[in-house]
């Protein structure tokens, strides 16, 4: 079989709130089949894998209701509008953990989950990491920070208490990056 991509027919919101919305989409495939499903559309996200001056990893925890757990994280969030990629992940990295960082490197942009949301994830590895603000956290936020060394950073992915893959391919690409992660093929 052949792959190419559909033709959207028709587009409607079935729900909206002030962060995102779920749309209905119908679509016909080149193969002539009609095709209804469903889409989330987010605003683009960042990520940021710190590094302190003392080559600690910042991280977080926090509670996140979809898997109804308290996990390990990586400081993520929304880029609002108006901000570039690199705008929000230093804005959010001082937000979540009131760190700042002296420089940023571009890790890549990701989609978390290309068949049901919109979400494109800007990753960053940020050097020189220090403690400079307190937090400034949302309504609904409520996060602890830690500094962790690779080792443990690895601990907590391998015991799954550090959840969230596209977190998990955030730190792997930064650990890539930073030369403490061979990879083979």
């Amino acid at each position: 079989m052949r792959v190419g991509k559909w033709k959207m027919l028709s587009e409607e919101t079935r729900f909206a709130n002030p962060w995102w919305k779920v749309v209905e989409q119908k679509f016909l495939t080149p193969n002539g089949k009609k095709i209804k499903w469903f889409i989330v559309k987010k605003p683009n996200a960042v990520c940021v894998f710190c590094l302190t001056k003392k080559g600690k990893v910042v991280a977080i925890r926090h509670y996140r209701p979809g898997a109804d757990k308290i996990v390990w994280d990586l400081p993520t969030g929304y880029i609002n509008k108006g901000e570039t990629p690199l705008q929000a992940a230093k804005r959010e990295l001082r937000e979540e953990t009131g760190f700042k960082a002296g420089r940023f490197a571009k890790l890549g942009c990701y989609a978390g989950n290309a068949a049901g949301d919109t979400v494109m994830l800007h990753s960053f590895l940020a050097f020189e990491g220090e403690k400079a603000y307190a937090q400034d956290l949302d309504e609904s936020e409520e996060i602890e920070v830690h500094e962790l060394a690779i080792a443990q950073l690895m601990g907590k992915i391998k015991s799954k208490a550090f959840i969230d893959s596209t977190r998990v391919g955030v730190a792997f690409l930064a650990l890539q990056k930073l030369g403490k992660m061979k990879l083979k093929f």
